[in-house]
């Protein structure tokens, strides 16, 4: 992944909720070779509730990376039809 100094003029790609979900997105971006970096502005004070606009996770990619990044992220990724689910799951 390139530094900061190589980083310079960054792109919003994608928004989350949920740090891991911003983190799970860019995992996917730089599996595929993209610089992607998360900026975590949640908004932390407890008891608050979460509420979306106190919890903004963003991906960030360089600008030029934008375009194949949305790309990347748009494409449905299904689960493949032939898996088979291993045990049964517990209920409480």
């Amino acid at each position: 992944m390139a530094d900061n100094a190589e980083f310079a003029d960054p792109v919003e790609v994608a928004e989350a909720g949920q740090l891991y979900q911003a983190e799970l997105m860019a995992l996917r971006l730089r599996a595929h070779g993209l610089d992607a970096h998360v900026v975590d502005q949640t908004f932390h004070l407890e008891p608050i509730p979460n509420v979306r606009s106190f919890a903004v996770v963003r991906v960030m990619v360089p600008r030029d990376q934008a375009e194949e990044a949305r790309r990347i992220l748009a494409a449905a990724n299904p689960l493949p039809e032939d898996v088979e689910p291993e045990g049964t799951p517990e209920v409480m």
